[in-house]
């Protein structure tokens, strides 16, 4: 195919693909399918898997095409289906695009409404196969404490620390007891000592 005919954009079963992509890669960009099962779609289709998907013809896209859409009709291992003994339609399925979605929606829905563990902590919002909450998934409150708070906690500590010791030690708190009483004491006694020289410095400026 000629180099203008290169398409950039492929729409394969309702999903644009890059063309830059290889077949079995680009395949992958549905819902439903990876890689290895690109793989078996292109040998049911008959198309190299290493072929860039922009250079496929419109044939080759339409045989692509019939192949996704029909791929559990085809001979091809069950074990390859991604819907396996479905408990509402019974057998062995391969669903692609919003089928996929809705049948996971569905039966996240059956888990809730029968009241099973993992369907409560899908409500929840919390991890359901035994991950360990303590260091993640954590939200909200739960993340951490602000410095602000550390701060006031840590200052908190350091108050109650020193209250404590000086309760353990009561010859402190009577030394700093007697300290007041002392100088209450030596106030009047100064007041005393200053009165007969206030005396004696009259009488001085009387006699001149």
């Amino acid at each position: 195919m000629a180099e203008e005919e290169f398409r950039y954009i492929v729409r394969v079963t309702g999903t644009d693909i890059d063309g830059k992509k290889r077949v079995s890669y680009g395949l992958s960009k549905i819902r439903g399918i990876g890689v290895r099962t690109g793989e078996v779609i292109c040998s049911l289709a008959g198309i190299d898997p290493t072929k860039k998907i922009g250079n496929l013809t419109d044939g080759e896209i339409s045989k692509l095409g019939e192949a996704v859409e029909n791929f559990q009709e085809q001979k091809i291992p069950q074990w390859i289906f991604n819907r396996q003994r479905d408990c509402v339609l019974g057998g062995d399925q391969h669903l692609i695009g919003s089928d996929l979605v809705m049948s996971l929606r569905d039966d996240l829905n059956l888990l809730k409404k029968i009241r099973s563990y993992r369907g409560i902590r899908h409500e929840l919002g919390l991890p359901v196969r035994g991950q360990r909450t303590r260091t993640s998934f954590r939200t909200g409150t739960t993340v951490g404490v602000s410095r602000q708070k550390m701060a006031e906690a840590a200052a908190a500590a350091a108050k109650a620390e020193k209250e404590e010791k000086e309760a353990k030690r009561p010859g402190l708190k009577k030394t700093a007891e007697a300290k007041p009483a002392e100088a209450k004491a030596e106030a009047p006694t100064s007041k005393k000592a200053e009165a007969p020289k206030k005396e004696a410095s009259k009488k001085a400026e009387g006699k001149k």
